[in-house]
């Protein structure tokens, strides 16, 4: 995996309906949170999901990079169950999917 390319965290919410990184002179806005067409309900779990994306990134990485060594097993070497290792293998490839996306990378 390389190194993400976007606002290193931790981002916070500041303002209404505003996502920062950094602060004092070296704050910068990440995004704004608009509610229209969605809700309030929706908008404030729409801006706890963005607050958190740097932590979730970071999460998903170290999880992918461990599976990737092999220092945490799934699949065959988890369980024989077919179904089980197929679904292993699917929430893997969603996994590299999604930080392939964070990363800038398209989808193949």
């Amino acid at each position: 995996m390389t190194a993400p390319t976007f606002t290193p965290g931790p981002w916070r919410r500041v303002g209404h309906r505003t996502i920062a990184a950094g602060s004092g002179p070296d704050a910068v806005t990440v995004c704004e949170v608009f509610s229209g067409g969605v809700g309030l309900d929706q908008a404030d779990g729409n801006e706890a999901l963005i607050e958190a994306a740097p932590e979730l990134h970071a999460a998903a990485a170290e999880v992918f990079a461990w599976i990737d060594c092999g220092f945490l097993t799934v699949g065959v070497q988890a369980d024989d169950s077919p179904a089980r290792v197929a679904a292993c293998g699917r929430a893997i490839d969603a996994l590299a999917a999604a930080l392939g996306k964070a990363a800038g990378r398209a989808a193949p």
